[in-house]
């Protein structure tokens, strides 16, 4: 077989593997992803529930008493407030800003809000949104991650909604973490064998030369023959 053809073949070869591995890398990826994130949701949607229901009446979300209501949803914050949850937002059920921290977005309402319309449908939002949190310069944002959390009383009637602002880091190093424990020794694999498949071709379609035994006998074979056939005196 021609070299060009060989070389094609292997280069087709090497080709159809990378594009099935890259699929499947896509593929565990956004599992990995989409499992981090159902985590993130879960452990946020707990601990937020967790201390509402210590620190805050359930009747404040109704707003009928809005100096109660302010004093109940700072004593929250303050108590979930650190590095990791720096901001958080708080819905009623008319899709009404009733807190917010900064307060700028108090009273404001969030009819276009999609995550916040499903958390008050009784589904856990996640996004992650670039913003720019209230202890950085204006010329720097941050991806953070947006959890949409509702919030019921003791029936289950949802009263309202809490978002949380965390920053994206700490998921995003677990993602890439996680992904690479599966990617780097797949990346190996795939080199070792794309070279065992090349060396395997490259001796299947190598023409075999004659060895060098076969190559004496016939010189010795055909000398004998040459010293036979010479003319006599």
């Amino acid at each position: 077989m021609k070299e060009s053809a060989y070389k094609g073949i292997v280069l087709a070869f090497g080709l159809l593997l990378l594009a099935v591995v890259a699929l499947w890398l896509y593929s565990r990826y956004s599992e990995i992803r989409t499992a981090a994130i159902e985590r993130k949701k879960a452990e946020t949607a707990a601990y937020l529930r967790g201390r509402l229901s210590a620190l805050v009446d359930p009747g404040v979300f109704s707003g009928a008493d809005s100096i109660r209501q302010r004093q109940g949803f700072q004593s929250f914050f303050v108590s979930i407030q650190s590095r990791e949850a720096s901001k958080i937002k708080i819905w009623n059920r008319d899709l009404t800003v009733v807190w917010s921290n900064p307060g700028g977005s108090v009273q404001q309402q969030s009819t276009e809000n999609r995550k916040v319309r499903e958390a008050l449908g009784g589904e856990v939002g996640f996004a992650i949104e670039r913003q720019r949190p209230e202890h950085l310069p204006e010329s720097q944002v941050q991806d953070l991650c947006a959890t949409y959390v509702p919030i019921s009383d003791a029936k289950g009637d949802i009263l309202g909604v809490v978002a949380v602002y965390q920053p994206a880091q700490s998921l995003h190093e677990e993602i890439r973490s996680e992904f690479n424990q599966w990617a780097l020794p797949l990346g190996v694999f795939m080199f070792i064998g794309y070279g065992m498949l090349v060396l395997l071709l490259h001796m299947l379609m190598t023409p075999k030369s004659a060895s060098p035994a076969a190559i004496d006998a016939s010189s010795f074979h055909h000398g004998k023959e040459g010293s036979s056939a010479a003319p006599t005196a």
